[in-house]
C-alpha cells in the first residue's frame, strides 16, 4: 500500500499542469521540470541533514531556503505559468551553486557544478537565442565565481574531517542528477517508442481498411462501365487503353446499344481518385437515364440533357458544387456506319480511309528514344472535329452542344480520349507530352492492328512516364468502323 502511495504521489506531482498543455514538445518538458524539481529537493533534503549532521550551521541555513526553491516548479506548471517555470528552473541552480562556492573555499569545486546546470536551456528550449542566452549566462557565473574566489577568502573555513565527506556528497549529487536526466529520457524514449507503434498499428489498420473500401468501390466503378466483349459485339476492330491514376479514377468510359445506334464515350471528371469516381457515378448515372429512359440518342442532345441531370443532382443542399465532367461522345449507326459526335472540351480525332495506307518501310520510328521528331511529319492526316468549350456541369456561358454529323468510309478510324496522356510530364526535360506530339504518334501507328496501337501507346506513355508520377488518369478508345 505505501509503495502504491508514493508511487500515485509521484506521478500526481510529476503531471502537475499538464492538463493546461496540449503541445506534446511543452508537455515532455514539464514532466521533465516536475521530475527533476522532486529530485533536487530530494538531495537538498540530504544536503541539509548531511551539513547539519557535520555542525555546518551556516551551510544549513543556505540549503533550507533551496528545498522549498526547488520545490517550488511543479507549483508554478499548475498554473500554467511553463515558460516563465523554464526560466526558473535554469537559473535558480546557478544562484544555489553560486552561494555554495562564496561560502566554501576553491578547493571543493562547487563551480563545476554549473557544468551540468549548464546542459539545461539545450533540454529546456526551441528558440536558439534563448538557449544561447542562458548558456552565456551560465558562464558569467562561472567566471564571477572564479574571480571572487580567486580575490576573497570563504565566508567559511570547512574542516578537513568534513571535506572529504562534502567532495563525496558533491559527486554523488553529479551522479544522482545525470542519472535522473538519463532515465528521464530514457523512460521517454520507450513511452514515445510504444506510442508510435500503437500509432503505427492504428495507421496500418485504418489504412488496409480505406484501401479495401477503395477496392471495393473501384469493383462497383468497374460494374457501370460497359466489359469489352459488348464493345468488341458492335465495333470487333477496337481497343481501350485505360490507366488509373489512383484505384479509383475521375476517368470512364461508357458504351450502349439503343435501337440501331451504338452510343460510346469516354468521360473526364473533376478530379481523380475517390472524388474523381464520385462524380463519375453521377455522370454515368446521368448518361444511362438520358439515353434508356429519355431515349435520346443524338450526342448533342444527350449531353444537354446529362449537363441538366448533373447539375440537378449537385444542387439538392446549399453547397454550389460545379463538379462535371468533359467528354468524347460518338453515335455509330451499326447498319450504315453513319456516324454522329458531341463533345464537351475533349474533341474527336479520325483518320478517313483514304489517309491509311502502308509504309513500305517503318524501321524508322518517327519518335525516337529521346521523344524528338526526327523527321518532319506534319500531323494533317489525323482529322480534328473541336469540342464545345464548355464542361457537362455548371458553367457561366451555358450553350447547347454541337452535334457533328459524318459518313466515313469502312475501315475509318476514330479516337476518343482524355487529356491524361497528353498531359503527363516526362521525358529527358521533364515536359508535358502534349496533344501535338500524340497526334503525331497517332497518325505514325495506323497501320497497325488496334491491339498493337494500344500497345504501342501504352509503352509510349510508360517510357515518356518513367520515374516521374503519373498525374491524371489516362483513357483512350480507338474504333476501326
Amino acid at each position: 500500500m505505501k509503495k502504491i502511495y508514493f508511487y500515485n504521489l509521484y506521478r500526481n506531482i510529476a503531471r502537475m499542469g499538464l492538463k493546461r498543455l496540449a503541445d506534446s514538445y511543452d508537455k515532455k518538458h514539464l514532466l521533465f521540470i516536475n521530475k527533476m524539481s522532486m529530485v533536487n529537493t530530494l538531495l537538498m533534503l540530504a544536503f541539509s541533514v548531511t551539513v547539519l549532521a557535520f555542525k555546518l550551521s551556516t551551510l544549513f541555513y543556505i540549503a533550507v531556503p533551496f528545498i522549498f526553491l526547488f520545490a517550488l516548479p511543479p507549483f508554478i506548471n499548475a498554473l500554467g505559468l511553463l515558460h516563465f517555470c523554464r526560466y526558473y528552473f535554469s537559473i535558480l541552480p546557478l544562484i544555489f551553486i553560486a552561494c555554495l562556492s562564496f561560502h566554501n573555499s576553491e578547493e571543493l569545486g562547487d563551480k563545476y557544478l554549473i557544468l551540468t546546470t549548464a546542459t539545461i536551456p539545450l533540454l529546456l528550449f526551441k528558440k536558439r537565442k534563448e538557449v544561447i542566452a542562458l548558456f552565456i549566462l551560465n558562464i558569467l557565473f562561472f567566471f564571477l565565481i572564479e574571480l571572487y574566489q580567486a580575490n576573497f577568502s570563504p565566508l567559511h573555513e570547512m574542516p578537513e574531517f568534513a571535506r572529504k565527506q562534502y567532495f563525496i556528497y558533491g559527486q554523488f549529487t553529479v551522479f544522482a542528477i545525470i542519472f535522473s536526466v538519463i532515465q528521464h529520457f530514457k523512460n521517454n524514449n520507450e513511452e514515445y517508442e510504444q506510442e508510435l507503434e500503437l500509432k503505427n498499428k492504428l495507421i496500418h489498420e485504418k489504412n488496409h481498411e480505406i484501401i479495401d473500401s477503395i477496392t471495393y468501390a473501384k469493383r462497383l466503378q468497374k460494374a457501370i462501365m460497359p466489359r469489352k466483349k459488348e464493345i468488341t459485339a458492335k465495333i470487333p476492330d477496337n481497343f481501350i487503353l485505360y490507366k488509373p491514376k489512383d484505384i479509383v479514377a475521375g476517368d470512364f468510359y461508357f458504351a450502349v446499344q439503343k435501337n440501331d445506334q451504338f452510343i460510346i464515350a469516354v468521360a473526364d471528371c473533376t478530379g481523380h481518385g475517390v472524388p474523381g469516381a464520385l462524380v463519375s457515378m453521377v455522370c454515368s448515372n446521368a448518361l444511362h437515364r438520358a439515353i434508356e429512359d429519355m431515349n435520346l440518342t443524338e450526342p448533342g442532345m444527350i449531353l444537354d440533357k446529362v449537363r441538366d441531370l448533373v447539375i440537378d443532382s449537385f444542387n439538392k443542399n446549399e453547397f454550389d458544387v460545379k463538379d462535371g465532367m468533359d467528354i468524347s461522345m460518338a453515335t455509330i449507326n451499326t447498319k450504315t456506319g453513319d456516324l454522329a459526335w458531341a463533345g464537351a472540351n475533349n474533341p474527336l480525332w479520325y483518320i478517313p480511309t483514304e489517309s491509311i495506307i502502308e509504309l513500305s518501310d517503318f524501321s524508322e520510328y518517327p519518335i525516337s528514344n529521346e521523344f524528338k521528331i526526327s523527321k518532319p511529319l506534319a500531323h494533317s492526316g489525323v482529322k480534328e472535329i473541336v469540342a464545345n468549350k464548355q464542361p457537362v456541369g455548371k458553367t457561366d456561358k451555358k450553350t447547347r452542344f454541337t452535334t457533328h454529323f459524318l459518313k466515313l468510309a469502312k475501315g475509318s478510324i476514330l479516337y476518343l480520349f482524355t487529356d491524361g496522356f497528353a498531359d503527363q510530364f516526362g521525358g529527358p526535360k521533364g515536359k508535358k507530352f502534349m496533344y501535338k506530339q500524340l497526334a503525331e504518334l497517332i497518325f505514325s501507328i495506323r497501320h497497325l492492328s488496334m491491339r498493337e496501337q494500344r500497345e504501342k501507346l501504352e509503352s509510349v506513355f510508360d517510357t515518356w512516364k518513367g520515374d516521374q508520377e503519373q498525374i491524371d488518369d489516362v483513357c483512350i478508345i480507338g474504333l476501326k468502323i
